[in-house]
């Protein structure tokens, strides 16, 4: 397929040459640079269907390629008077109106191909979803992790002591009330963990999420839609832990039809990342901003994520 690509433009460039000469025509220098000028544009166009080049260049690429193909015509056109003069023979008397019928196909053609073009450039490129985005779609009722099968529902971060974020002390297994981790520096076991979730995310999630977790990370800009921002409260401050785990795991990959065609970015961390570093990736993002996730309770529905307590 991709040699018969450049066989079929030799041929079709051989034809173009082979027409000339056998019909013994001689068109002017301005008819020759704009056959040149097609050439090397339909040889450089990024079109998918219609490109010569395989696979075909960026956009930036081909208009970089045809402002050098473009100079180089011109050089070749105004490389001594004669030829310069024989290329703008034909412009100047369109201009002039000694050739009335192009001059007034030219004057038309002019601001149907400018809205045209106008057109093609702001009309969307991607139809609308068949079905509404949702952005926490309901996740599946289990989920497999390195070979491992979890019911999302009632799962718990296993490195969490309780909702609130107290912790045990001592090994006594009471709360201890009135203290809470990220202000008391004795809390060795919980910010232990957190810790250890910390140096997972800053090895690998700042980079889109940011080193404020703000979703502006050196790399968000590139992508649509941008990273979660997990300060904002209607991201993680809504969505149990399990949820997240679910979401960390799978990535943009693992998600159902209604969160497509702007899903998500994110890879499939499970590839990368152990069960335990995304349990404590999953803590460290709630405790640095301070959000408490969604709980479990009486009234929780086993149909979303609706319903929980806070």
């Amino acid at each position: 397929m991709i040699f018969n690509r450049y066989v079929f433009y030799v041929l079709m460039v051989l034809s173009i040459v082979a027409v000339n000469l056998i019909l013994r025509l001689s068109p002017n220098m301005a008819m020759k640079a704009t056959y040149v000028w097609l050439l090397g544009f339909y040889f450089y166009t990024p079109y998918q269907h219609d490109s010569i080049l395989y696979p075909p260049i960026p956009w930036t690429l081909f208009i970089t390629y045809m402002m050098l193909w473009t100079i180089g015509t011109f050089l070749y056109i105004s490389q001594d008077p004669k030829t310069f003069a024989d290329f703008r023979e034909p412009i100047v008397k369109t201009i002039l109106g000694d050739y009335k019928i192009a001059r007034y196909v030219v004057f038309a053609a002019l601001p149907v191909l400018v809205g045209m073009g106008t057109y093609t450039f702001i009309y969307p490129k991607y139809p609308e979803p068949v079905e509404l985005r949702t952005v926490h779609p309901a996740p599946p009722a289990t989920t497999k992790v390195h070979g491992k099968t979890y019911t999302l529902e009632g799962l718990q971060n296993p490195y969490r002591i309780d909702e609130q974020d107290n912790y045990y002390e001592g090994g006594t297994h009471l709360p201890v009330e009135g203290k809470f981790p990220f202000l008391d520096a004795d809390s060795v076991e919980y910010m232990k963990y957190v810790t250890e979730g910390g140096s997972v995310f800053f090895e690998n999630c700042h980079y889109c999420h940011g080193d404020q977790l703000n979703g502006l990370g050196m790399f968000s800009h590139v992508f649509n839609p941008t990273p979660a921002n997990f300060v904002d409260p209607g991201t993680i401050a809504m969505l149990r832990e399990s949820f997240l785990f679910w979401r960390v795991s799978k990535g943009g990959p693992g998600l159902p039809n209604e969160s497509t065609p702007w899903s998500s970015a994110m890879p499939p961390w499970e590839e990368h990342l152990t069960t335990e570093q995304i349990w404590k990736v999953i803590l460290f993002e709630y405790w640095y901003t301070g959000w408490h996730p969604r709980t479990f309770d009486e009234e929780s529905s086993s149909g979303g994520e609706g319903g929980g307590g806070h």
